[in-house]
Order: structure tokens, then C-alpha cells, then sequence
């Protein structure tokens, strides 16, 4: 396995990709997004994929897109777009191709072996989550079928591998993005990362 990285460490590497490689970040989510799907079509055939508003977000909607309407969308707000261009990108090109997306409110009910994807929160989380978005994790880890984490499960410190408050996800497998990060390594992580698998987001 490639060698665990900190928080800092995985923002970086973004950087330097984005700035003196030249790549453009809607390329790097692209590739991760690839990476997931190909992760997650070996756990069902029918997803949901919970998404937030930051480019964890993004994530999860590219990767609804690569799905196809096998995948369920819930969002839990609409990405800033001046904030998050990438994610505000993706949901932009879900609309104009006429994908429906439940915004807000409750988490969509599936039938049982349904795939749950969590791309709710990434490593810029640093407080514990409350209100509507816990009520969302706590859908999710109730949920019956296989439960996948994008890059780190929402809610869970990924320098610390504890969780930032009550409300963490619960997953079956985090699919962490380009190198481990230290935290999900650790054994307290354990119970909400569940297996771990690296995709690369095609750095030469």
C-alpha cells in the first residue's frame, strides 16, 4: 500500500497537481469518481449516494453521473459556486441532463441490497456534525445494504481516526482517495472505515 499521508499532506499533493502539473481539478475529481465507481459496482447493482455541499459532494455527484440512473441523488445542499466550481460543475451537468435529485429533506427509502454511498463530508471536515446532516448519517448507517465511504467516512477525523462527534458514518468500505491517510489506519478507525482500498487520481 502507498504510504499514509496527513490531511495536509493529501491537500498538498491536490495542489501541486493543480498548480506547477497543470491539471485541472474537474480532472482529479473525475478520476476519483472513476476509481469509486469501479469500487462500487462490485458491492450491487442499485445505489444512493448521499452528497454534501463541498467537493466531497462533487465527488459523489460525479459519481452518480458515471452510475447512471442505477443511482439514487440526495443532496444535502446546493455547492456555492464560487466556493466549490467543481462541485457546482457536476450538479450543474446532472440537471441539464435531467437526472432527478432529492434536495434537503428526507433520505430516499431503498429496497434492501441497495449500495449506500456516503460523499456527505471529506478531510476539510473539522467539527462535529449536528442537525440535518446527522440525521442523515443516521440514515445511512441504518440503511440495509453494503455502505461505501468516499475518501473518508463522514464525520471521522482522518489525522486522528476518531470521530469528530456522535455523528459518524459506519462504513463497509472507504475507498480513500490516491493515499491512505493516516487515520483510517489506525485501529480506533476501524468500525467506520471497514476495508480500505486506494484509488490513484492519475498523477504522473
Amino acid at each position: 500500500m502507498t504510504r499514509a499521508i496527513s490531511v495536509a499532506e493529501a491537500r498538498a499533493i491536490d495542489r501541486d497537481a493543480v498548480e506547477r502539473l497543470g491539471m485541472p481539478s474537474i480532472l482529479l475529481m473525475e478520476n476519483a469518481a472513476r476509481g469509486v465507481v469501479e469500487h462500487a459496482r462490485r458491492l450491487g447493482e442499485r445505489f444512493v449516494v448521499l452528497c454534501g455541499s463541498g467537493n466531497n459532494g462533487g465527488d459523489g455527484l460525479a459519481v452518480a453521473r458515471h452510475l447512471g440512473p442505477a443511482c439514487a441523488i440526495a443532496l444535502l445542499a446546493e455547492p456555492d459556486a464560487a466556493r466549490v466550481p467543481d462541485a457546482a460543475l457536476q450538479l450543474r451537468i446532472l440537471r441539464a441532463a435531467g437526472r432527478a435529485i432529492a434536495l434537503g429533506g428526507a433520505v430516499p427509502s431503498a429496497a434492501a441490497g441497495t449500495v449506500w454511498i456516503d460523499a456527505l463530508f471529506g478531510t476539510g471536515l473539522a467539527r462535529a456534525i449536528e442537525g440535518r446532516a446527522a440525521d442523515w448519517i443516521a440514515a445511512f448507517n441504518a440503511a440495509r445494504g453494503s455502505k461505501l465511504a468516499v475518501d473518508v467516512p463522514s464525520g471521522l477525523d482522518a489525522d486522528t481516526g476518531r470521530p469528530l462527534g456522535s455523528a459518524c458514518v459506519r462504513a463497509d468500505l472507504t475507498v480513500t482517495l490516491e493515499a491512505p491517510k493516516r487515520g483510517l489506519l489506525l485501529p480506533e478507525a476501524a468500525p467506520y472505515v471497514g476495508r480500505l482500498e486506494v484509488v490513484p487520481l492519475g498523477l504522473p
